[in-house]
């Protein structure tokens, strides 16, 4: 680490600990926090959901728009848990559950997780070796990144990012970016914003589309605003936001963002997207454990472990079985807010590599099915055993290869 690094994240420390200390008594939700006032309810199909609120003396809150799923009210005279289990003996319903929260990876783990070393200069996004770490183009003779390999741009192809939103007045992502979905606040458009109560996790989606647009620049990156400021979101606002992505064209779902609790919703809308030939991609979480979390444990998704520029599994990295390929997670160089570049490490950054290497294989082959890009993607990944002893088969098929899946796309 340079010493420029070391001071870049000892300041990203201080500031979060003294913003914290300003907010004493307060605290944003933790993952698996539940989301209190209301349950969320899935009626049999052509059931009248107002009428089944209606029977419990309670009205509807929100609703996932074009599915069955609902937000019921909690009445004050009985709890969320108590509720959820009158309401799911309902033969009209098919289930009723706890809404709780997910959040990105970054908001636990280790304390350097935040967002450092902030510039205006787009130098070192333009050349930074983490997108050549994962074969994109190599490195030219006067070391910088090659073009990509012809035909490979991403173009046509729109990827979704689930996440904090994104910010529309970025030099480097103006006019790769489709208006997308403000799941929290419909209607509004899904920008990057504090709205929480620390806001460590500002420009948490802005970094994700940043990595997305560096390495396929001509796929059109759909950002849905699932999580606040802090980086936490309510279990029935990403249903929202898998649902509208599934909807209206995404190729791809680009999702970092965690929970150790299932949800039958979220199951549902995954599932939903699976269905219709969304290839699903989750980062693998920063518990440093073989510890499966949703949306990671959807069967179709590509889970994605976080690694070192030297190919060894960063220290934060969750690991097993249910990792399918690896990307660079640390010290990943993206877009930030205000027209800024910033350094962020974790595995929400280790995703968007993957997300962009399916834009560009479906670039050059659009017909493909997503069981056609998660097998190139998974078979053309370089592997790692060797540096990582101790994890031997727990990082997947190894580090994603981004030409290597292009090249194998294109025969």
């Amino acid at each position: 680490m340079t010493i420029r690094s070391f001071f870049g994240r000892l300041v990203a420390v201080t500031v979060a600990i003294t913003l914290g200390l300003c907010i004493t008594g307060i605290r944003p939700v933790r993952a698996d926090d539940i989301v209190p006032g209301h349950i969320v309810v899935r009626v049999v199909a052509g059931v009248d959901a107002k009428k089944v609120a209606d029977d419990f003396a309670t009205s509807i809150l929100d609703h996932a728009s074009g599915t069955d799923i609902y937000g019921f009210k909690v009445p004050a005279t009985t709890t969320e848990t108590a509720f959820a289990a009158a309401v799911a003996g309902d033969p009209r319903v098919v289930y009723a559950e706890l809404d709780h929260y997910a959040v990105s990876p970054e908001v636990g783990g280790e304390p350097f997780h935040f967002a450092f070393d902030l510039s205006s200069q787009p130098a070192a996004y333009a050349n930074s070796s983490s997108y050549v770490q994962v074969d994109r183009g190599g490195i030219n003779s006067r070391g910088r990144a090659k073009a990509p390999p012809p035909l490979a741009t991403g173009a046509g192809i729109v990827v979704a990012v689930l996440d904090t939103g994104a910010t529309f007045n970025h030099p480097d992502l103006q006019g790769h970016l489709l208006p997308g979905f403000n799941a929290i606040n419909p209607g509004q458009l899904p920008i990057d914003a504090a709205d929480g109560i620390v806001n460590y996790e500002v420009g948490h989606g802005t970094m994700v589309a940043g990595i997305i647009v560096r390495l396929a620049p001509q796929a059109l990156v759909m950002p849905i605003r699932v999580l606040n400021g802090d980086g936490s979101g309510a279990m029935l606002d990403l249903v929202k936001g898998v649902h509208y992505a599934t909807t209206h064209g995404a190729r791809i779902i680009s999702m970092s963002f965690g929970t150790s609790v299932k949800s039958s919703a979220l199951n549902d809308a995954l599932d939903e997207a699976e269905q219709a030939g969304v290839v699903l991609v989750a980062s693998a979480g920063n518990d440093n454990q073989s510890k499966v979390n949703p949306p990671t444990v959807s069967r179709g998704t590509i889970a994605v472990a976080a690694v070192e520029f030297d190919n060894k599994k960063s220290s934060y990295s969750n690991f097993g079985s249910f990792i399918r390929v690896s990307a660079p997670g640390s010290n990943i160089r993206s877009t930030y807010p205000n027209g800024k570049y910033a350094t962020w490490s974790g595995t929400s950054f280790a995703a968007p590599f993957v997300s962009a290497e399916a834009a560009l294989i479906l670039s050059v082959r659009p017909t493909f099915t997503a069981d056609d890009v998660k097998s190139i993607i998974r078979n053309t990944a370089r592997p790692v055993d060797d540096v990582n002893p101790n994890y031997k088969g727990l990082l997947g098929k190894g580090v994603i290869s981004i030409d290597a899946g292009v090249k194998a796309a294109l025969k």
